[in-house]
C-alpha cells in the first residue's frame, strides 16, 4: 500500500456545459502524489486551480479521464462513498479557518473524529494533535473568536490531521495571514511534510510555493511544468 501513489490523475478532463457554450476548465490533465511529497500547485486566475483542488478533494468528478485517491478509483463511487473518502482519507485546511464559532478548541478539533465514528471522541487525542501543531494548553478551552489569525489556522490544520488523512490538501493557507505569521504557518506544515505528512497546496504566492519540494504549474486548464 506504502508504494501507490497517494494520489494519481490519468487524462482528465472536466467541462462545464454553459448556455453560450461549454466550459473546458481541465483538458487532460495527468500527474501523481507519491507518500510524502510536499507539492505546490501555482498558475493564474482562471487557470483551472479551483476545478483542480476540488476534484483532488472529490467534491467534483471528472468528465472523463480517471482519479485515484489512495488507490481507490473515484469514477464510480456514490455520493456516500466519496463522502467517506473524503472524511477518512484527505484533510482539508482552508485560507479561512472554517472553524465553528459557538464550539471551543477542543470541540473543534475533535468534530471530525465524531463523524466518522459516529459517536464520542477523545478529547485526549485532540489535545494531542494540537500540541503537535504547537497550541498552548491554555486554549484549548477557548472559542476561535478568542484566538489570532495563526492561532485559528494552527487549530485548523490539527483539524485536518485529527482522522490521519493520506493527504493533505490547502487551499490558500496563509492567505489570511500577515507574512510573519504566514511563515510560522508555512514552517509548521514543512515540519509536518518531514515526519511522512503528505501535502498538497494550491498557492498563488511564490515565496509560500518555495516551502514545497515540487510545483506543478497550471495554465488554461493544461498543466505546463
Amino acid at each position: 500500500m506504502d508504494n501507490l501513489p497517494v494520489m494519481q490523475f490519468r487524462d482528465v478532463v472536466k467541462v462545464y456545459p454553459l448556455p453560450a457554450g461549454d466550459v473546458v476548465a481541465l483538458d487532460g490533465v495527468s500527474f501523481q502524489v507519491d507518500r510524502g511529497e510536499f507539492i505546490s500547485v501555482m498558475g493564474p486566475s482562471g487557470s483551472g486551480k479551483s476545478t483542480l483542488l476540488n476534484l483532488m478533494g472529490c467534491l467534483d468528478t471528472p468528465t472523463s479521464g480517471d482519479i485515484w485517491i489512495s488507490g481507490n478509483a473515484i469514477r464510480d463511487m456514490s455520493d456516500a462513498e466519496l463522502t467517506s473518502l473524503r472524511r477518512d482519507r484527505i484533510g482539508f485546511i482552508f485560507q479561512y479557518f472554517n472553524l465553528f464559532p459557538l464550539l471551543n478548541i477542543i470541540e473543534n478539533v475533535t468534530f471530525p473524529m465524531m463523524l466518522k465514528t459516529g459517536k464520542g471522541v477523545d478529547p485526549e487525542r485532540g489535545k494531542e494533535v494540537l500540541r503537535a501543531v504547537q497550541l498552548d494548553d491554555k486554549l484549548f478551552t477557548h472559542t476561535p473568536t478568542e484566538l489570532s489569525g495563526g492561532q485559528q489556522q494552527r487549530v485548523a490544520i490539527a483539524r485536518a490531521l485529527i482522522n490521519n488523512p493520506d493527504i493533505l490538501l490547502c487551499d490558500e493557507p496563509t492567505g489570511n495571514l500577515d507574512s510573519k505569521t504566514g511563515a510560522g504557518i508555512m514552517e509548521l506544515m514543512s515540519d509536518l511534510n518531514r515526519k511522512g505528512t503528505t501535502i498538497i497546496m494550491v498557492t498563488h504566492d511564490p515565496n509560500i510555493a518555495s516551502y514545497s519540494r515540487r510545483t506543478i504549474r497550471i495554465a488554461d486548464g493544461r498543466i505546463v511544468s
